[in-house]
């Protein structure tokens, strides 16, 4: 990292500012020094194109060669460390992907993060060595999430940025199959019911995503960013007829990313498939 970039609070406000409902943050995560460079580029050709940028743990851990569960807190930091300065000399805001907050980890995921120029995580519901075949086994208690977020927010303003984001994910609707006896009515009521809970707690956003081939449909974003008043935060889908970042952006939510959507593509490919989604258009 360039000695002259500094990284303070004035990060995490201006990644904070730009969760506007219905003008949204838009992702091309990254998840390597060259998807990094790549992402940076597109500001050369289109000025004030990449606005900030976003990790996906995913994509992280398949550049190890290793799945998503087996993703350390050491092997994420480290590797995001090696690109995190070129974001940082972009002068560009940074939101890293840390699961579930590492368990009783959290603490040290959040320092960690901090300390390489991140400014907002990603903090999911569910364990991660549970997957989500399980019920809601698979998630911690609503009351449990909360607290880990309040912890977040209290540790990052230790650190020196009270403006940390934190985009709260839950899996309600990735478990699969439903929850025994539970209806998709249910487990809508139930995300409403967590979401509203985390945004209390502190979180920026809510990321309701729909798990891997997963749809929410576009009356459960209508309700969801209803409920949140605009916090939601959705995956870009990649099915045809999946919403645009336009469409999705018209219903009115504040934040759209693609998780490791570009993994598999080329400089190229990823420079092309990131320049259509900032513009408004599909994967």
């Amino acid at each position: 990292m360039s000695p002259n970039t500094l990284i303070d609070n004035s990060y995490a406000q201006t990644l904070k500012a730009l969760h506007k409902p219905g003008s949204p943050i838009v992702f091309a995560n990254i998840f390597d020094p060259s998807s990094a460079s790549t992402l940076i580029s597109l500001n050369e050709s289109h000025p004030g194109l990449v606005k900030a940028a976003a990790t996906a743990s995913y994509a992280v851990a398949a550049k190890l060669s290793i799945a998503d569960e087996e993703l350390s807190l050491p092997q994420n930091l480290s590797s995001v460390s090696q690109f995190a300065p070129l974001i940082r000399d972009a002068r560009l805001p940074l939101s890293m992907d840390l699961q579930d907050g590492y368990g009783d980890q959290i603490v040290e995921a959040i320092t960690g993060a901090i300390s390489i120029g991140v400014v907002g995580a990603n903090i999911e519901d569910s364990y991660p060595e549970k997957g989500l075949g399980g019920g809601m086994a698979c998630l911690r208690s609503v009351e449990e999430s909360a607290e880990r977020i309040k912890k977040v927010v209290e540790t990052a303003r230790d650190a020196g940025i009270p403006d940390f984001v934190v985009n709260a994910r839950t899996d309600v609707l990735c478990l699969k199959p439903n929850p025994e006896g539970w209806t998709r009515e249910m487990m809508v009521e139930e995300t409403v019911k967590r979401g509203k809970a985390y945004l209390a707690a502190g979180a920026t956003s809510v990321f309701v995503w729909g798990g891997p081939g997963g749809l929410i449909t576009t009356e459960e974003i209508k309700i969801l960013v209803d409920a949140f008043h605009g916090r939601l935060a959705v995956k870009l889908g990649t099915r045809k007829d999946d919403l645009s970042v336009k469409e999705l952006a018209d219903l009115g939510l504040c934040r759209i990313s693609i998780g490791p959507s570009l993994l598999k593509t080329d400089a190229d490919g990823f420079r092309r498939g990131a320049a259509r989604i900032l513009q408004g258009g599909k994967l």
